[in-house]
């Protein structure tokens, strides 16, 4: 790990998250949501309004007749979906470039975010470990799944033109060549460190860090409930990769069920790929 004075050099500032969307996201996670000021923060940005207004008189969740009102909207679609709407408003715009390459790379991670979230998300019913977790961490499944690359935007944005080397000369490589390959190309850093850093420094609870910075090793040292997330990322990646969702090439066979601590005998997943790539297809289709 670097030293806070390392860390210090690195721009964690990605051009696409604005500051009102950050807002919302420290307002979402608070222990009981104060949405009056939610609401006026959501007010302050056009695109995120929209959002949550376009989401709420989707067929999914439209009543008798279309609303226009943000309160209105609030309510019809409740807090679980409200927390859906902005981590993905915000964290999507995170994953684009100005150079068509790395545009190109970032918008597949973005896909393989999506189908890694709705598949955490859905293995919760599936997995008796993951429904005993407590609330604050079942809270965190959805964004985790979002979130857990968030390092690679920061590479982008600070090592530009190694980042662009990198993704045409060495994405070939297989999976654990390429992740040793960043520390070699990008100062010593990685993106799961980076990641991490990003994510502490958003106000997350310290569990989602400590995953995020060691997804990619088998058995990381953490406590039980966070050692259950972990395999849950994992688990997803895996199937995700099975499902045709990866943005990098194929790992190894089982790379990400390594380590796994959950109990998979209910999981069945022809059904989990059916839901997932259902609401999939319809997540991109009311974000296009």
């Amino acid at each position: 790990m670097h030293s806070v004075k390392r860390l210090a050099h690195i721009d964690f500032n990605i051009p696409g998250v604005k500051a009102v969307g950050m807002e919302l996201m420290k307002l979402i996670n608070a222990p009981s949501p104060d949405m009056e000021a939610f609401a006026r923060t959501v007010e302050l940005d056009p695109a995120i309004f929209g959002s949550i207004l376009a989401c709420a008189n989707s067929p999914l969740f439209a009543g008798i007749t279309e609303i226009s009102d943000l309160k209105v909207a609030l309510n019809r679609l409740g807090m679980k979906e409200i927390r859906r709407i902005i981590f993905h408003v915000v964290l999507e715009s995170a994953f684009r470039s100005d150079n068509a390459e790395i545009n190109k790379l970032l918008r597949a991670i973005w896909k393989q975010n999506l189908a890694v979230s709705l598949t955490m998300q859905r293995l919760i019913q599936d997995c008796p470990q993951v429904k005993a977790l407590p609330m604050d961490m079942v809270g965190m499944i959805y964004p985790l799944g979002l979130m857990h690359v968030i390092g690679i935007p920061v590479l982008a944005i600070n090592y530009y033109d190694a980042f662009a080397k990198f993704i045409t000369e060495d994405l070939a490589q297989p999976l654990p060549d390429i992740f040793a390959r960043e520390k070699e190309l990008f100062d010593g850093f990685d993106h799961f460190e980076l990641g991490a850093e990003m994510i502490k420094r958003w106000g997350f609870p310290d569990f989602v860090p400590d995953i995020i910075s060691s997804y990619h090793v088998p058995e990381p040292s953490l406590d039980a409930d966070s050692r259950t997330l972990h395999s849950l990322l994992r688990l997803a990646r895996h199937l995700a990769q099975e499902y045709g969702y990866a943005a990098l090439p194929d790992s190894p066979p089982g790379y990400w069920l390594q380590g796994n601590v959950l109990d998979q005998s209910g999981v069945n997943e022809d059904d989990i790929k059916a839901d997932v790539m259902d609401q999939l297809d319809k997540i991109l289709k009311m974000f296009h």
